[in-house]
């Protein structure tokens, strides 16, 4: 077997780690509204930082009955909740995935096997709490789906108001939410449309006042597996790296490449120190400035050529005469 150092090339991005938890280490949690072998799968996030305003896209990956999907948001004062889609991460993880390719050599070495190669809500219910104990800040119909935002101080009444709107609580999650509660966040909490299905998830795009680099990570147990993935991109104007969470990377020299298998060590690696970490560590892939034009490009053209698969193209219930014009593609791409 011959063996050789390999080179890792990573496409720029400002950050690009992957992250595996195997308990309370994510963003939002689903909290289903039936007693069903349902759960969240993976999640893909995009956390972009500005000196005005901070905004989470999350992607749900979710696997069971869509009337069962609740999902519940700490957050901070009222926040503007809007959709974006799938293309998005598409285009992202695109242009910043990891590419491992073999050391350039003049001859083949000896033995080589080959040449290297290059549930819904009812909108007009009052709460059933209390003003004073909870207090409903916002309620609206986001695409599909239903969304409250809550805020109160009484972490049994806030229960009670959830579980009377059909948020089932795990008792493991419980005390993370009433923690939340003391903390002074807020909550948003989220369910599909009656009749919608998981087809129809999109990934959901959250807005709040001032720059904030901090992700509320604890909600995660909630309506997942042992293992759950997650990959977070950071849009802002330096590097971001965790501070309350290890961390790793993946250098060049520790790379083998193998000529026998034409594969290199790199998940070998990867998954080891994951292992090590007892899955609670985030690996940095990137951390290097991208061209704003080349995100912005790829997808104003995939809405302006494909506005039903891109996600772009509005409700086509509301609009029966299907490719809407480009410029509002152009719009709607514009605020991905």
């Amino acid at each position: 077997m011959k063996l050789l150092r390999a080179l890792a090339v990573s496409l720029p991005f400002l950050l690009v780690p992957a992250f595996y938890a195997t308990d309370s280490n994510a963003c939002g949690g689903c909290l289903t509204t039936q007693q069903e072998n349902t759960q969240v799968t993976g999640h893909r996030m995009i956390l972009s930082i500005s000196n005005d305003r901070t905004t989470l896209w999350d992607q749900i990956t979710y696997a069971g009955n869509p009337a069962s999907f609740a999902w519940l948001l700490p957050i901070k004062g009222q926040v503007d909740i809007g959709l974006s889609s799938d293309a998005v991460f598409g285009t992202l993880e695109q242009y910043t995935q990891v590419s491992i390719v073999s050391p350039s050599i003049n001859c083949l070495p000896s033995g080589c096997a080959g040449s290297p190669s290059a549930g819904g809500v009812d909108d007009n219910a009052p709460p059933p709490s209390a003003p004073d104990e909870v207090e409903v800040i916002a309620q609206e119909v986001v695409g599909p789906y239903a969304t409250v935002q809550l805020s109160s101080q009484d972490p049994t009444a806030l229960a009670n108001w959830l579980l009377s709107n059909g948020y089932l609580i795990p008792p493991d999650i419980k005390p993370v939410i009433d923690a939340y509660v003391s903390e002074g966040f807020d909550f948003l909490a989220l369910k599909l449309v009656p009749g919608e299905g998981i087809n129809s998830m999109r990934p959901v795009r959250i807005t709040s006042t001032g720059p904030s680099a901090n992700l509320p990570l604890r909600m995660v147990a909630a309506g997942t597996g042992a293992i759950t993935p997650i990959t977070l991109w950071v849009l802002a104007e330096g590097r971001y790296e965790p501070t309350n969470f290890p961390s790793f990377q993946i250098k060049a020299p520790d790379l083998v490449w193998n000529w026998d298998t034409q594969s290199s060590n790199y998940k070998t690696i990867k998954q080891n120190a994951f292992d090590a970490s007892g899955g609670k560590a985030w690996l940095i892939e990137a951390g290097e400035p991208l061209s704003k034009y080349a995100l912005e490009y790829n997808l104003t053209w995939t809405a302006e050529n494909d506005p039903k698969n891109s996600g772009y193209g509005g409700d086509p219930r509301e609009q029966p005469l299907g490719k809407p014009h480009p410029r509002r593609a152009l719009a709607r791409g514009a605020r991905i």
